[in-house]
């Protein structure tokens, strides 16, 4: 099964890593949906809810305005802040 590899990193070094199925980003023109073998882009990240599906189900964080990076099936979003929904 192909996975995604996210990092998810502020500007203060707070980072936080997974591997998800999929991913859904906040992105200026829309909520995007990713799955492994994406194209590759650069793109600005609007405030709101990043959802990952794992194999043990979803996790899902809030974070603040930034910017995503998809390359091959590795993930980087750079955020001023995040925090994991309970």
């Amino acid at each position: 099964m192909d996975l995604l590899n996210i990092t998810i990193i502020t500007p203060e070094s707070r980072e936080e890593k997974l591997v998800a199925t999929s991913l859904i980003v906040p992105l200026e023109d829309g909520y995007w949906g990713i799955l492994p073998r994406h194209m590759n882009m650069v793109a600005t990240m609007k405030s709101g809810k990043i959802t990952a599906k794992t194999e043990k189900g979803e996790l899902v964080y809030n974070v603040s305005d930034g910017w995503i990076e998809v390359f091959h099936d590795r993930i980087i979003i750079l955020t001023t802040d995040f925090k994991k929904v309970q």
